[in-house]
């Protein structure tokens, strides 16, 4: 019965986010979610991160949006791993953003790859190393990832 409570109330917490058949309510959608969540339900573990981050149905809070991420990712969510490297590069700790992008890149998430090439391309937390950013960014591309794909074309412009 836990399990089914907790996809039933998952459920339940996106059609009050999107007002599907129910009035939009992003405060209810976070109850409903903190209670999935709360009984091991993955996805709603991993949109707890989300909820807190953009401060959706809750206040903003990064330190609870990273608890939430870092919960995500030990279960080898890479949209969790992904956030976390998100949230470090705009915190300007380039290193952690890396780490967790490489881990992201590794578990599968291919617009990882464009940020570890942002990483080499402007040499946040390495030695700046455009070769090895081009790399990352036609590895991105190659898996349709929109923005190597614009940083690209850019670049071959650029160069004309």
């Amino acid at each position: 019965m836990g399990n089914n409570h907790a996809i039933w109330r998952y459920n339940l917490s996106l059609d009050y986010l999107q007002g599907k058949n129910v009035a939009q309510d992003d405060e209810k959608s976070f109850a409903l979610n903190a209670e999935a969540a709360k009984l091991g339900h993955r996805d709603a573990i991993l949109a707890m991160g989300w909820y807190f981050l953009g401060g959706i149905g809750v206040e903003q809070n990064y330190e609870k949006a990273r608890k939430w991420y870092r919960k995500s990712a030990r279960h080898g969510e890479p949209k969790a791993m992904f956030s976390l490297g998100r949230i470090a590069y705009t915190e300007k700790d380039f290193i952690e953003s890396l780490t967790w992008f490489k881990r992201a890149a590794e578990a599968g998430h291919s617009r990882s790859l464009y940020w570890i090439g942002k990483h080499y391309w402007f040499g946040h937390g390495v030695p700046q190393q455009k070769k090895e950013a081009m790399k990352f960014f036609h590895q991105a591309a190659g898996k349709k990832v929109i923005a190597a794909t614009r940083v690209l074309k850019f670049l071959s412009r650029r160069k004309k």
